[in-house]
């Protein structure tokens, strides 16, 4: 900062001398270094009134709390200029706008009266009527239906053109050959009779003739694009009166008849500029006959005023003696954390402010006095973690590779953990040319207890499996084996498939699990494969309960197993990933390898939801026969 003021200083007394030299050598430079010089002082002051005054809290609050003051004021006032503006706009829009709607009510006055006339010959007295006292601009033209088709049998003026015109019932502005009209065309019968006002710069200053705004008449061509040229606007205003303000635009809808390419009426829109004399208007408002009620204006204006000054001084004085009790708490806070950086958590802050830096210095105490218990949980998390981890690695080794394949099926599965160690469990034990067991179980919840059941449930399937008992006795067995150790919500759904090679059957054996899909090469479509079984660890278990269901396989079958993990997959209509759309998978993909068919599930489920986190533990088993 010393380097920089030095600098400014040197600076400043080299164009002080370069500018009393120019004033009398270079006079055509004395202009630029005069400027030149005063930039810089002012550079330079500012950095001094930083240095000395705003480098201490109190003062920066100070001068902060002096901008949110006078910030909003001007805001406001800008606010309250624009919504007056905004509201003489559109009031000025309301009141051509309903002029222009006056007009065409009496256009379509003038209409009904045609259409309650008996012939062609009656419209035709009236029209001569009309025609005698008619206003500017009138168009009328009169058609007569002849077979399916009206054909124009009248026209006023002579010669105008109206061929593209179609024939139907409209009410409001319409366009053709480039130029506007304000009329109405309406069919009764075997007549149709539209009426009509050019709109030109005469038509838009006849309706506002009664007021102080006027409308700046636009022709259609002057669009660019659906924008107007700048240029235009900006040359409008400069012909206007200096107390002029911005044009306001008045948006209006049209018929193109001009469209040629379409059999309907094209609906556009367009607009023409508002022009509104905010001085004659703020003289009528202010042009009252009553002084009583200026002067009581003007009275209560001061005492706005003076009330708001009063407001400030108050409230000046006021914030400089919060903003003194706020930095010298600011300061003890601050050297409250110096301490703490030092490492002396022993230090405590005493504020007796009895507000929210009190409550601070409070906390502030509190968190130095908590921080070695932080640091200590924090080193105690990150055991945690660092053994769960190492669980989830010994639990994986439980689990098999996830492809096997043998002489007979190739399998492929999938274990996805909703936390870092899961409860599902898949597995499957073979002996060449003998049997395969296949089974994917749930351990009712998640997490490290699930994982527990789960090591459980291994370590039994691995001893009961080499008896070669039918499935419905492997789950009683593990039901007897682990139910001593469940707790009252602990429960095991499993699903256990005994291939039987030598029989070329399979034996399907469920226990509240989720169906099983099993693919039949020769119908060429799957089946849910659902027998009757309670969960192990349920107290109305019973071997009794327990069904088997019995299939022969031949090659090219297909044998799903999965946790309802994957079936009850939401996405974000909450709708169920469902059992049908495994199947319908499944079918569409048999004549892939199970490797394929796992990818293709696997993918599918991650485009059917909308969250990357998994709600349950997803598990499953595709085993096809060779």
């Amino acid at each position: 900062m010393l380097r920089q003021v030095k600098k400014f200083d040197l600076l400043i007394s080299v164009l002080f001398i370069l500018t009393i030299l120019s004033l009398f050598i270079f006079r055509t430079l004395f202009d630029f270094l005069l400027w030149l010089l005063i930039t810089v002082v002012v550079i330079r002051v500012l950095l001094y009134l930083k240095r000395k005054l705003l480098w201490k809290t109190r003062n920066r609050l100070i001068f902060s709390g002096l901008f949110f003051v006078i910030t909003p004021i001007i805001l406001i006032l800008i606010f309250f200029l624009f919504i007056v503006y905004i509201i003489i706009a559109q009031y000025g829009v309301i009141i051509i706008d309903n002029l222009i709607k006056r007009q065409a009510n009496q256009l379509e006055y003038t209409v009904d009266r045609y259409l309650v006339q008996p012939d062609a010959d009656e419209m035709l007295e009236r029209t001569s009527q009309l025609i005698r006292f008619r206003p500017k601009n009138l168009v009328i033209a009169l058609f007569e239906k002849r077979g399916n088709k009206y054909e124009r049998f009248f026209i006023y003026p002579d010669g105008f053109d109206f061929n593209k015109l179609k024939v139907n019932q409209f009410s409001g502005y319409f366009k053709i050959h480039n130029t506007f009209y304000l009329g109405v065309m309406k069919k009764r019968g075997d007549f149709a009779v539209l009426i009509s006002s050019l709109v030109d710069q005469d038509f838009l200053d006849q309706l506002s003739t009664i007021s102080d705004f006027r409308i700046k008449f636009v022709k259609f061509d002057s669009l660019v694009e659906g924008m107007h040229n700048t240029e235009e606007i900006a040359s409008m205003a400069s012909d206007e009166e200096e107390t002029l303000f911005l044009p306001w635009p008045y948006k209006f809808k049209f018929i193109d008849f001009d469209a040629n390419n379409s059999k309907d009426m094209i609906e556009r829109e367009h607009l023409h500029w508002l022009l509104i004399d905010y001085d004659k208007i703020f003289q009528k408002i202010t042009g009252f006959d009553t002084h009583s009620v200026q002067l009581n204006i003007q009275k209560f204006i001061y005492f706005l005023m003076g009330l708001f000054a009063t407001f400030i001084v108050i409230s000046f004085f006021v914030g400089f003696r919060i903003v003194r009790v706020i930095t010298k708490s600011i300061n003890l806070i601050t050297k409250g954390t110096q301490k703490i950086r030092k490492g002396d958590f022993g230090f405590r802050i005493k504020i007796k402010s009895g507000d929210q830096l009190q409550y601070l210095a409070e906390s502030f105490n509190e968190m130095s006095s908590g921080i070695k218990r932080l640091l200590i949980q924090e080193k105690e998390k990150q055991r945690l973690e660092e053994e769960l981890r190492i669980a989830r690695s010994i639990q994986l080794k439980l689990l098999p590779e996830e492809d096997f394949d043998t002489p007979e099926f190739e399998i492929a599965a999938i274990n996805i953990p909703a936390e870092e160690i899961a409860g599902d469990y898949f597995d499957y034990f073979y002996q060449d040319s003998k049997y395969l067991y296949v089974l994917v179980a749930d351990v009712s919840g998640k997490g490290t207890s699930a994982a527990f059941y789960m090591a459980e449930l291994k370590g039994i399937m691995n001893y009961l499996q080499k008896k070669e008992i039918s499935p419905a006795d492997l789950i009683s067995e593990c039901h007897y084996s682990l139910s001593h150790s469940f707790d009252k919500v602990t429960f095991i759904t499993i699903n256990i498939a005994q291939f039987i090679i030598p029989e070329k059957t399979f034996i399907l054996s469920r226990a509240g699990h989720t169906p099983a899909i099993f693919y039949d090469s020769r119908e060429q479509q799957c089946q849910k494969l659902d027998p009757a079984g309670n969960a192990i660890g349920l107290i109305n278990f019973s071997r009794k309960n327990m069904n088997e269901v019995k299939i022969p396989y031949r090659p090219g079958d297909i044998l799903f197993l999965f946790s309802d993990g994957l079936s009850e997959i939401m996405n974000s209509e909450d709708e169920m990933l469902g059992i049908d759309n495994l199947m319908t998978l499944i079918e569409k993909n048999h004549n892939n390898s199970a490797g394929e068919i796992k990818q293709k599930i696997l993918d599918f489920s991650i485009d059917f939801s909308d969250s990357k986190i998994n709600r349950d533990d997803l598990t499953f088993i595709v085993l096809k026969v060779k």
